[in-house]
């Protein structure tokens, strides 16, 4: 020890306080700046070897790439920098630590605190609320279900009419007469360029513009009556029904039935068709789809004729009433039969109304609620209401024109119209009120009548001394225009559209056909 360094120490010391001044040096150390580090000491390369500057590898020198890493052995050494996000200090308090998430908080609380400062201090914000718009008041409902092609508007059911019907024009063109076969006993328009004339040898097709005959359906011999039965034609026989189609008029199938054909009516939406057999004193039940007999129903001993079925095809009416031919005597006798097209013959009700004074007529209402049969003697209409029993009760009977003969339904409004031979007039009947509302009067005998498809009007054939007309009648305005014809018309036909008629005569067998 030299001279300088024994002056540095006091004699006096001793070795505890040299070891007190230690410790109190290593309990505050003195920071030190930030330096770069060393890089670790390199491993000594053999000749022909060099050392990755990335992995720190040794590789073959001259190499392009590091076979460790892949990175490139020429790229210079990365230096060693500061952190990019430094460590907080040791000595640093919460709120240092905490103050970004606080602020953030506040400024949201004091959004919502401002929000809600205003809306309280918003101009009448106190002030008592202004009455509410007053509620519509609800849409009245029908009471009691709307008939098929009816909707409910405003608590009442309205007819729609379909678009693709109509009636004929105001004034219409009139082709005409047609000479007919001394044997054509029935005709029926199938479109507007053609009608077919039923005859002893067939159904023979005709041109409705000039008359001529245009084909003959052989197919079908001995034809009486003609139905259309939607897109087909239904021709009876003396004991069958040729099943004939309307476009093509080929001859689609047979139905054996055994008895002649009184009358046919179509329900239960174009998928039933009844048709009466008198001498069999029964009813056939027809399937539209496929065209077969799917059911007879009897009714004792009586010679049932006309038919009258509802929309559901659940309830229907047969009467044994006849319109009879000029000369004849009045049947004064009379019944009607309601009962069941859906069910078997065997599970028949076998309900039997006394009808004295010739029904000649029946309707059904589309619900099959209540019916109406026509008696043509006693000039008056029988409602028949049906009972939840499955009982029929008479009520009080409606007074007609004379001779009631026919009784059509007219779905807009819900109204009918009883053609009255004798009477020479229609009568609109109200059938939700059962009231008369118009009687439409005529020169003549009212000898035939048919409904135009839209329920807008009503074609009637007229007699006349010598020569005939037909009148058109507007349901609702109930004017009427008479058409005079060359002949006397007996029968008038619609087609399925209702925009052309054909009148037929049958003590001169000619024909009109009306457009």
């Amino acid at each position: 020890m030299d001279h300088e360094t024994r002056s540095d120490t006091e004699p006096g010391s001793s070795a505890a306080e040299a070891r007190e001044a230690r410790h109190a040096a290593e309990a505050s150390p003195v920071p030190v700046p930030w330096a770069e580090p060393e890089p670790p000491p390199r491993r000594s390369t053999g000749p022909g070897e060099a050392t990755c500057p990335v992995c720190l590898e040794r590789i073959a020198a001259g190499v392009a790439l590091c076979p460790e890493c892949g990175e490139p052995a020429d790229a210079p050494r990365r230096p060693a920098t500061a952190p990019s996000i430094p460590d907080a200090p040791k000595d640093a308090s919460w709120l240092a630590l905490h103050w970004r998430p606080l602020v953030t908080i506040g400024a949201i609380l004091g959004l919502i605190s401002t929000g809600g400062a205003l809306r309280y201090l918003a101009p009448h914000r106190f002030a008592p609320s202004r009455a509410a718009s007053p509620v519509a008041p609800p849409v009245p409902v029908c009471g009691a279900p709307c008939w098929s092609g009816e909707s409910c508007q405003l608590g009442r059911c309205v007819w729609q009419r379909p678009n693709d019907v109509g009636h004929l024009a105001e004034a219409p063109s009139i082709a005409g007469p047609f000479s007919l076969p001394k044997d054509a006993l029935d005709a029926l328009p199938l479109d507007r360029d053609r009608f077919v004339v039923a005859l002893s040898a067939g159904l023979e097709v005709r041109s409705s513009r000039t008359g001529q005959a245009l084909s003959l359906v052989s197919e079908a011999p001995h034809v009486r009556r003609l139905h259309r039965v939607g897109d087909v034609v239904y021709a009876t026989a003396s004991s069958r029904i040729y099943v004939v189609d309307a476009a093509t008029t080929r001859l689609l199938k047979t139905i054996e039935l055994g008895e002649a054909v009184g009358d046919i009516q179509v329900g239960a939406s174009g998928r039933r068709a009844l048709a009466s057999l008198p001498a069999a004193h029964a009813v056939a039940i027809l399937a539209t789809e496929y065209h077969a007999e799917i059911e007879r129903i009897q009714f004792g001993d009586d010679a049932v004729g006309p038919v009258a079925v509802d929309d559901s095809g659940s309830r229907a009416i047969t009467t044994t009433g006849q319109v009879p031919l000029p000369g004849q005597r009045e049947p004064s006798g009379g019944v009607a039969y309601p009962f069941d097209p859906s069910r078997l013959g065997s599970e028949q009700d076998r309900v039997r109304t006394s009808m004295v004074g010739n029904p000649a007529s029946a309707l059904m209402i589309p619900d099959g609620s209540a019916g109406f049969v026509a008696l043509r003697a006693e000039n008056t209409l029988v409602p028949l209401t049906w009972l939840p029993s499955g009982a029929v009760r008479q009520e009080a009977r409606i007074t007609t024109c004379r001779e009631p003969e026919q009784i059509a339904l007219v779905r807009s409004d819900r109204r009918a119209i009883v053609r009255c031979n004798e009477g020479r007039a229609i009568q609109v009947f109200d059938l939700s009120k059962r009231e008369l509302l118009r009687a439409v009067t005529f020169p003549g005998r009212a000898l035939d009548m048919a409904v135009a498809p839209d329920g807008a009007q009503a074609v009637v054939a007229l007699s006349g001394d010598g020569a005939g007309s037909v009148a058109l009648v507007d349901l609702k305005s109930y004017a009427a225009k008479v058409h005079p014809l060359g002949g006397e018309p007996t029968r008038v036909r619609l087609a399925p559209d209702g925009g052309s008629a054909l009148a037929l005569g049958d003590r001169a067998k000619v024909a009109w056909v009306l457009q």
